[in-house]
């Protein structure tokens, strides 16, 4: 399979909510959920992390649109295919919206290569980032879910070139370096988290426009 798989579904700010215009990219498994070294296979196995709930619906009442990039190698492994993404998906959405009627995603992409694979959209690499940049700022698709081919438009030298931010507000928040690295070469604040405290220790933080988020070196 080439391309992002997409899932967009974007919604109004909640009322009263900042017309800022700012994106938070937000990795999932160790984020958003308890992670798995053998994966997250079906709905039955999330677990979500304490406050993540409330953490997305604060940030979308602070003026956010979430845009979740995960990347997810079992696609390409042949372990199961795009409906069981889609459905692992829909089931996070529900359990979030249960808690915190504010906490919406408005679009998910998904990476569905392997390392080896050396596509352009598999974290460290930017290319989920800026498709999600071009889904909200540019021209929207028509269609809830799609796969978008991005190859030809997300080269980019990771070690040495990091693209001026569209936006000061934009936010990558993720428990790895990879995650930690799309951001860098996107240019936008970048927040790692420990992978069992999650999304909630740091919102503050990206809510704070102050906050220019963690240091990254990608030469370290």
């Amino acid at each position: 399979m080439r391309g992002v798989i997409v899932q967009w579904t974007p919604r109004e700010l909640p009322a009263n909510a900042p017309d800022h215009g700012g994106i938070a990219f937000i990795d999932r498994d160790g984020v958003l959920n308890i992670g798995s070294p053998n994966y997250i296979n079906t709905p039955s196995e999330l677990v979500l992390l304490p406050n993540v709930a409330e953490s997305i619906g604060q940030l979308r009442r602070g003026g956010y649109k979430i845009c979740i990039v995960t990347n997810q190698s079992p696609i390409m492994r042949g372990l199961w295919g795009v409906d069981r993404i889609h459905q692992i998906h829909d089931a996070m959405r529900k359990m979030l919206l249960d808690l915190d009627k504010d906490a919406h995603f408005d679009a998910v992409l998904v990476c569905p290569h392997r390392h080896r694979d050396r596509c352009h959209c598999r974290k460290p690499m930017p290319g989920m980032l800026r498709l999600g940049e071009r889904l909200f700022r540019g021209e929207a698709p028509k269609q809830s879910q799609l796969v978008i081919e991005i190859d030809g438009g997300a080269k980019v030298n990771w070690w040495n070139e990091k693209i001026p931010p569209s936006h000061p507000l934009d936010a990558m928040i993720g428990d790895r370096d990879s995650d930690m690295g799309a951001g860098w070469a996107q240019g936008v604040r970048c927040f790692k988290v420990n992978w069992n405290l999650g999304l909630a220790s740091v919102t503050e933080r990206i809510l704070d426009q102050k906050d220019r988020g963690d240091p990254f070196n990608p030469l370290r």
